[in-house]
């Protein structure tokens, strides 16, 4: 059991000590990456908000179709799908603690975001808008 708590807090803070700035439609947004299978099954749960312009960037090794659920997650969500090129190709509302998965359409998929409900919106942030 304190092994497992231990593992826990390792992966929490390994996923939350280090942020990245990119730009999307020369918004300067803070986001912190989730690149391993642990860390992309972790991504923002327990968290209990996000500022304003942040956000988590999931990264898959592969070209795919993904699905993304929010288990465990407080936080309402809005999640953009990302091709290779970081340009965005679907944007979807995520609802708190949902099990319901909201798969892309696209099977070419490599990034997912993850903002703020209605960030993407609030911002003018639209499909074919490209993360830098």
């Amino acid at each position: 059991m304190i092994k497992q708590f231990l593992r826990h807090i390792l992966l929490f803070l390994s996923i939350y000590t280090y942020a990245e700035n990119r730009y999307l439609n020369d918004i300067e947004i803070s986001i912190t990456t989730a690149s391993s299978k642990a860390e992309r099954a972790y991504g923002l749960k327990n968290r209990i908000s996000l500022n304003e312009n942040e956000g988590m960037l999931f990264i898959w090794p592969e070209l795919s179709r993904k699905c993304m659920w929010m288990k465990d997650t407080s936080i309402p969500l809005s999640l953009a799908y990302l091709d290779e090129n970081f340009s965005i190709r679907e944007i979807y509302n995520l609802e708190p603690f949902s099990l319901e998965s909201q798969c892309s359409k696209s099977n070419k998929i490599k990034y997912a975001l993850e903002m703020n409900q209605g960030w993407f919106k609030k911002n003018n942030v639209t499909i074919f808008s490209k993360l830098k």
